[in-house]
């Protein structure tokens, strides 16, 4: 009866496992069915974006002939949006299919996004000359009349007209020329008149030039790499998809036969199944049952297998007999002294054979009709196979965690092994090493080759190490960052051997073509004390005297915790901290400065300018010019942006219809999306818009005017109005300004405060203020702090004017 129970016990578990894995292997099919066929999907998608990607450039390269005067930077820069817009579309295609790409395909993506980028400044410098060409030539044209020597001054600027449209023009004689007249004794406006000429010359000499690298960059031909690889790999998921496909279903087909065969078996053998149910083990732990003087009186078929014992040699044997007392344990003696259930976890005993064996052990009590314990059952679960695999488990953890500290491409050990070390509070020094000027080998050399330097360089610094013995560890950072961890009793003297092994050693690479040597790679070492700072841990330690020692262009530099460097970067920090303990603690506060109206003889009031603040921990009120700048190197500057932007809506709640608020934004805080969404947000909750003016910093910049208008249109559309913050004081571009739609010219202050005794910024602000009577601006002058500033402002024809003179910035309770 038990070789039968054992028949049908096995075809059962075969039908149980061959219908799991059934359904495993359709839900995969399924599963990679529909992922390849969406990224096949998005391959195809992608060529055709590849494609588009072809026909753009070469569209835009028509456009860029850099002799081409006719095309303008908008439709240039309205063909490179669309080139960027289509790479980041690839790009994010690329992450989708990575199933099908491997690391050189992503890395030409790389180099083909890297180049495009080139390609752009490489446009935008042109225009930058072409503009730059243009207006020095009406400059020239304009002050020809006004020379001194006229004839030569007129031949000069009529070489310079003719040098533009005449092909075979000798523009190396043209430039010995313009040398000589330069060299020649003459009156300052006419040596300023040449000086020019020859600025406009060299910038002509540049376009060709700029034509050149562009046509260098080879930018078709790794589009059509990328496209090639695109097709290629198109072919092998569609191919993938085929052969997984067909091998799948072949599979389930065979498992369906397979189960259906078994199941017909077992049908017929469910009756016999349920008459053996009694007799049969209700699991595969071994049953061991006592009488009540401790003696074994039955075992089941599992206990005899796993321990060799035939029932001869344990039926009537006291439970000893079985070595299950190894850890001095009498099981049935504990069993007497209590009616509880007992386990034993990690139970050690022998088998009949002497082997060790670990088992899980249950002992439960038999109680007769007196209550008395009568015997126990004794249910025992083999675990020595799990607790070696959970050792060996522990055992590859220890190497997978090992294997996790170490550079895969130099060997040595990384970053996260020397912050251990450092956190540990290991004894030693830290000896910081980089390339220097890294960024020009990054720009001559390919990034295998890179790679390569790298592991030149770690061995170089393992083989140092070796050759002098010096007690030391190296460590590789990131890219161009080594670290040494020293521990050595002379470090000027080990230093010294290192920088000389770098200066009479060339790094040698092995290439596909054979071995490169580069003799100019050198290095430069940064070196801590040898032990932490408050704040300050040996890493940070020596990275900044590196950065020392770069400043001062020296092969290495000691730490010294004078150096300017770490008293800027301990400033830097402290700042931080102040700003993310306002934040934290809700201590950023707004000012209201007053801009007054000042048409009339009597100047009042018109609006207040919003300006931030933070308070430290004693109250002490920071300007902007203590943190602003640190903010704008953290994410914290965004976070404070938005602080101000619900301190200016809670203002303009507060007072309604009573008073109007200005508050500065950059061009950079309105393209970011979170600004924007919070400031659309509390525009359309708010009950007074249009008592509010967005101060745009022109001092900033305004690089895309295209991405910029519709949210100053959105902006505008409730009835918000618009000023141009620090006029003047940028490169400011009059005729772009138009199309902004501004309101206000908001002139800078460090104009407006020369005006008493600097006739240039008198002529400046004049020409502001003609271009925005032109254009129908008002006009606002910043930094107004003396009467004599005041009353020449206001002959000048200003409408608002703000300062100290007339009013100091006070806190929101304090607005009359």
């Amino acid at each position: 009866m038990r070789e039968s129970y054992d028949i049908l016990k096995a075809n059962i578990l075969k039908t149980n496992i061959i219908r799991i894995v059934l359904i495993f292997f359709v839900l995969v099919c399924l599963y990679f069915i529909i992922s390849t066929g969406q990224i096949l999907l998005k391959t195809d998608e992608r060529l055709y974006d590849f494609a588009e990607l072809k026909r753009l450039n070469e569209e835009l390269y028509l456009q860029i002939d850099l002799q081409n005067i006719h095309t303008t930077i908008e439709n240039t820069e309205n063909s490179i949006n669309e080139i960027n817009t289509l790479m980041d579309k690839i790009s994010s295609n690329f992450v989708i299919t990575k199933l099908f790409y491997n690391v050189e395909h992503v890395e030409l993506l790389d180099t083909l996004k890297s180049r495009l980028k080139t390609r752009n400044d490489i446009i935008r410098n042109y225009y930058i000359i072409r503009q730059d060409i243009s207006k020095s030539l009406f400059e020239l044209n304009k002050e020809l009349p006004n020379t001194i020597d006229f004839k030569q001054m007129a031949q000069a600027y009529a070489l310079l007209i003719n040098s533009r449209f005449i092909s075979d023009f000798n523009r190396d004689e043209f430039d010995r020329y313009l040398t000589k007249l330069i060299n020649e004794p003459r009156e300052q406006f006419d040596y300023e008149f040449l000086i020019k000429i020859q600025h406009v010359n060299d910038n002509l000499i540049t376009i060709p030039n700029l034509k050149i690298q562009n046509k260098a960059l080879k930018i078709e031909s790794k589009i059509d790499q990328l496209l090639n690889h695109s097709i290629e790999h198109f072919n092998s998921a569609l191919y993938a998809l085929i052969t997984c496909s067909v091998f799948l279903l072949v599979v389930a087909f065979l498992a369906l036969t397979k189960n259906g065969i078994l199941s017909n078996q077992n049908r017929s053998n469910k009756a016999k199944l349920k008459q053996l149910a009694y007799l049969i083990d209700s699991n595969p732990n071994q049953i061991i049952i006592l009488d009540k003087f401790g003696r074994i009186s039955s075992v089941n078929n599992s206990f005899i297998n796993s321990s060799s014992f035939s029932p001869e040699d344990i039926i009537n044997q006291e439970l000893s007999a079985l070595n299950m007392n190894m850890q001095g344990t009498d099981i049935f003696d504990e069993i007497c002294q209590s009616k509880d259930v007992k386990t034993y976890n990690e139970f050690v005993s022998k088998s009949k054979d002497g082997i060790l064996i670990y088992e899980n052990i249950v002992a439960i009590p038999m109680l007769d009709e007196f209550n008395d314990i009568s015997g126990a059952i004794i249910l025992k679960r083999d675990i020595t196979k799990e607790r070696l695999t959970s050792k060996e488990l522990n055992f590859k953890n220890a190497q997978l965690q090992e294997s996790s500290n170490i550079d895969n491409l130099t060997g040595l050990r990384n970053l996260t092994s020397l912050n251990d070390a450092i956190k540990a509070n290991q004894n030693g020094t830290l000896i910081y090493l980089m390339i220097t000027d890294f960024v020009n080998l990054r720009f001559f050399y390919r990034s295998d080759l890179i790679d390569l330097i790298f592991v030149a360089i770690a061995n170089s610094i393992k083989l140092a190490i070796s050759t002098y013995k010096i007690d030391a560890m190296a460590y590789r950072m990131q890219l161009d960052e080594f670290c040494i961890w020293y521990k050595g009793d002379n470090i000027k003297k080990d230093i010294k051997y290192l920088l000389e092994y770098f200066k009479s050693k060339n790094i040698t690479i092995q290439t596909e073509g054979g071995f490169e040597i580069l003799p100019n790679i050198s290095i430069t070492i940064g070196i801590s004390s040898n032990e932490d700072k408050p704040n300050l841990n040996r890493l940070t330690q020596a990275i900044l005297a590196a950065q020392d020692a770069k400043d001062k262009d020296l092969s290495f530099s000691f730490y010294n915790h004078d150096n300017p460097i770490e008293k800027n970067y301990q400033k830097n920090a402290t700042i931080t901290r102040l700003i993310q303990y306002a934040l934290n603690e809700n201590r950023v506060i707004v000012e209201c400065q007053g801009i007054f109206d000042i048409r009339e003889n009597k100047p009042k009031i018109s609006s207040y300018e919003i300006l931030i603040r933070i308070l430290d921990q004693q109250n002490q009120i920071h300007y902007p010019n203590e943190f602003l700048s640190v903010a704008k190197l953290t994410s914290l500057y965004l976070a404070l942006t938005k602080q101000v932007i619900n301190r200016a809506f809670e203002l303009l709640e507060r007072f309604g219809d009573k008073k109007r608020f200005s508050i500065n934004l950059s061009s950079v805080d309105m393209m970011n999306e979170p600004v924007k969404n919070l400031f659309i947000q509390k525009l359309d909750s708010c009950s007074n818009p249009q008592n509010l003016t967005i101060e745009i910093l022109e001092s900033e910049g305004v690089d895309d005017y295209d991405a910029i208008n519709p949210i100053i249109q959105e902006i505008k559309n409730y009835g918000c109005k618009l000023s141009l913050d620090d006029f003047g004081s940028g490169y400011s571009n009059y005729y772009r300004m138009l199309e902004l739609n501004i309101d206000y010219i908001k002139i800078d202050g460090s104009i407006i405060s020369k005006l008493p005794f600097d006739k240039n910024a008198q002529s400046v602000v004049m020409t502001i203020v003609d271009f925005a009577k032109r254009q129908g601006y008002e006009t606002v002058a910043e930094f107004v702090s003396t009467p004599q500033i005041l009353e020449i402002v206001k002959n000048l024809g200003i409408d608002y004017a703000q300062g100290y003179l007339l009013a100091r910035p006070v806190l929101p309770n304090n607005i009359e």
